[in-house]
This record gives structure tokens, sequence and C-alpha cells, in this order.
């Protein structure tokens, strides 16, 4: 299992058992975070890494965008961090969409896309 749906495994079952909330996918057309709850009033984003220090996490403009909305509406955004994922000193941390848009400061990210072209390229 890769560590990405590893840490989406590992929040699904912690939200069922402390929090007794069902997550649910978004749905077609939702961005911005990995699940919601029914009602639409909390929305999970989940990062995680193998490592055993927290890395640099990334975010999208959607992700940014999605904690803005909930602030704004009173819902609630929570990213929840987990670092060390696979193993047994794993470590669970929750941030708020305040605290998110206080300290998120925005970087240029360069992308290259080449999936159409792709085979102009091969070797």
């Amino acid at each position: 299992m890769n560590i990405g749906k590893e840490a989406e495994k590992f929040i699904v079952n912690y939200f069922e058992r402390k929090r007794k909330i069902r997550l649910l996918r978004p749905q077609r057309g939702e961005r911005g975070f990995d699940f919601r709850n029914r009602k639409r009033t909390l929305f999970i984003e989940v990062k995680g890494s193998g490592g055993k220090k927290p890395p640099h996490f990334y975010f999208t403009n959607t992700e940014y965008e999605r904690a803005r909305e909930c602030l704004q509406n009173h819902n609630k955004y929570e990213i929840h961090l987990l670092i060390g994922v696979g193993t047994d000193r794993m470590k669970h941390y929750k941030i708020d969409a305040k605290t998110f848009l206080d300290k998120a400061r925005p970087e240029i990210v360069w992308s290259f896309p080449v999936r159409r072209e792709i085979n102009d390229h091969e070797i």
C-alpha cells in the first residue's frame, strides 16, 4: 500500500473510532479536500509522509480556497498530517483552517505536462 492510501485509511478509521463520524469522498465537482462529512460541514485534507521528520507539505490552490471558504461559512476544515506512515512511530497532527490560512505562503511551482506528447520523447 502506498503512503497516501495508508494515511487516508488511518484517518477514515480515526474519525469512525474517535469522533464517530463517517467520512465520505468528494463527489464530482467537489474540490480542495480528501473527505467530508455527510452534512458538508466538515472537510478533511490528508497529507502523509513515511519519514521521521516533518517534510515540507505542499497544498493546491483549491485546498487553500476550500479552507478559506470553510472559515468564511463557519464550516470546519482540518488538515491531518501523518508523519512516519507505515512505521510503529507514526505521529498524527491536526491543523485548523485559521492556522493554515495565517501561516501558508504561496510558492511558484512549474508544471511540465507531457502526457499527450510523451511518445514524442521516447528514446
